[in-house]
């Protein structure tokens, strides 16, 4: 984890956003905040949903992820955003 931008390292200052980030970091492809959430819950993790919303986010902002609504006409939410990490 040492090799992240320091703006993306210092998002990851718990045990639960080292989890989560361990899970986002493993995509290969794009992915919703529903596919982290289950992948979460599938191993065990105990996270709050407003947990793993906050830290997409962040990393979003911050240029590690980039998010893709995926409807035009409804409002971005939690299941209408595409996520995926920003190689630039």
């Amino acid at each position: 984890m040492n090799e992240l931008p320091p703006r993306v390292r210092e998002l990851i200052s718990t045990p639960t956003r080292e989890d989560i980030f361990k899970i986002i970091d493993s995509q290969q492809d794009g992915f919703t905040f529903q596919d982290v959430f289950s992948a979460l819950k599938n191993k065990g993790v105990n996270v709050s949903i407003t947990s793993v919303q906050n830290l997409l986010k962040a990393l979003s902002y911050r240029g590690y992820l980039k998010d893709y609504p995926l409807k035009k006409t409804k409002t971005a939410g939690r299941s209408t955003i595409h996520y995926k990490k920003n190689n630039s």
